[in-house]
């Protein structure tokens, strides 16, 4: 049986993973941050753009105030177009 030593499982190791790195980090992503009203389920009710924070926290008390039930405001990042 031939046997590798443990120096040669290793650069082996690490010559696919630096392989594998270059495949997947050849292509970036732009991201934006938006502001999300959600249910206190997590569902998202609407969606305001990242300069549109007062609006977005004025909708999240309306609701709020209107049903009783806490909703929430949160900050996402989402694709750019």
């Amino acid at each position: 049986m031939d046997r590798v030593p443990n120096r040669g499982r290793i650069a082996r190791a690490a010559e696919e993973a630096a392989h594998q790195s270059k495949k997947s980090s050849s292509k970036t992503v732009r991201v934006k941050v938006v502001w999300e009203v959600c249910s206190g389920a997590g569902k998202i009710l609407k969606t305001f753009s990242y300069p549109d924070k007062a609006a977005a926290e004025a909708q999240t008390k309306a609701l709020t105030w209107s049903t009783g039930r806490a909703h929430t405001l949160r900050a996402t990042k989402v694709p750019m177009e």
